[in-house]
């Protein structure tokens, strides 16, 4: 398998249709491909990857795992249809279909995308939590730079509400192998008031295919009147198994708490994700068994709960339509 960094070096190549034009927005630049006769993978990259490689990594790994922050910041059209299946000893299977992704309007700007999200937070989080919060919205690129990024959004959510709101995000190099990433997300709810969601993650590349990464989440909601928080540590692989259709794998421990009524713990979680490609370019699967010693109150007693996701994920990309 071509190693890793030299091939994300050449995921710039895609900004370029095959008429010559450049859909990169103002700001980024193109990574020259290595290799001319290399052929890129489907997801977005920018200059920098080539000069951190744990931000080369890092950030190739969350376009094939799919991370929502990630997703935040690409610039082509591109939806995600995920058909799941969350099972867990107590509460047996929950059936659900999550949309996420963007329609970039460049004939009216650039820089403007209409959004469909959930939390753009990761950092061991639920299946549950992943699907609290579906948004359908606007959002304006105020300000994008190779290491910090500003973004002003107006979206809508069943009740009915508006939450008009920023995003800021700042990355930073720390040594060649190291490389962190801080995203703050300013809302105000018109039915529920306020809410900040703070996350922060540092990458480590501890291999030519495999990344270490520390996470944290902090979150207040104004009608919810509590802080939450999450952290997590993260293994994640490229397993060099399948040359047509790629695989990977991460192992995570992530503790989840909150401060009301008092400072406690309302979860610990260990599991594994299994995620692939198979059959066609466009479509995943994914297998997360975990293991969860939670508590929802802070008067229960902690229950180990085992449990077990599986995803289902057609990748509707107009890169992959055109076989990039």
């Amino acid at each position: 398998m071509v190693p890793l960094v030299t091939l994300v070096c050449a995921l710039g190549a895609a900004a370029q249709d095959e008429s010559g034009h450049d859909d990169t927005r103002e700001g980024e630049i193109v990574e020259t491909p290595v290799d001319a006769s290399s052929d890129p993978h489907w997801v977005d990259a920018s200059h920098e990857l080539a000069t951190n490689r744990a931000q080369a990594i890092a950030q190739w790994m969350d376009d094939y795992f799919g991370a929502p922050v990630r997703d935040a910041e690409r610039a082509d059209t591109f939806i995600r249809s995920i058909f799941i299946d969350d099972w867990d000893e107590r509460d047996g299977h929950d059936l659900k279909l999550r949309l996420r992704g963007q329609i970039s309007l460049p004939k009216i700007s650039e820089r403007v995308d209409i959004f469909f999200s959930g939390e753009e937070a990761e950092g061991g989080l639920t299946e549950e939590e992943r699907s609290e919060e579906n948004d359908v919205g606007i959002r304006l690129n105020v300000r994008d730079g190779s290491r910090a990024r500003l973004d002003a959004t107006l979206s809508a959510r069943s009740g009915p509400a508006l939450l008009p709101g920023v995003r800021f995000r700042y990355q930073q190099p720390i040594t060649d192998n190291s490389w962190a990433r801080f995203t703050q997300r300013l809302q105000y709810h018109t039915e529920d008031g306020y809410r900040s969601l703070s996350n922060i993650d540092v990458n480590r590349a501890v291999g030519e295919n495999s990344l270490l990464r520390w996470g944290a989440r902090l979150r207040y909601r104004e009608e919810k009147d509590f802080w939450d928080w999450t952290t997590s540590l993260r293994f994640r692989e490229w397993l060099n198994d399948h040359s047509e259709f790629p695989s990977a794998i991460e192992y995570f421990v992530a503790v989840a708490g909150r401060d009301q009524p008092e400072n406690f713990e309302t979860s610990y979680r260990l599991g594994v994700v299994y995620r692939r490609q198979f059959f066609r370019k466009y479509l995943f699967y994914e297998i997360e068994p975990s293991y969860n010693w939670r508590r929802d109150t802070y008067e229960e007693q902690r229950d180990g709960v085992f449990g077990i996701v599986l995803r289902l994920e057609v990748m509707l990309d107009e890169g992959l339509v055109r076989g990039r």
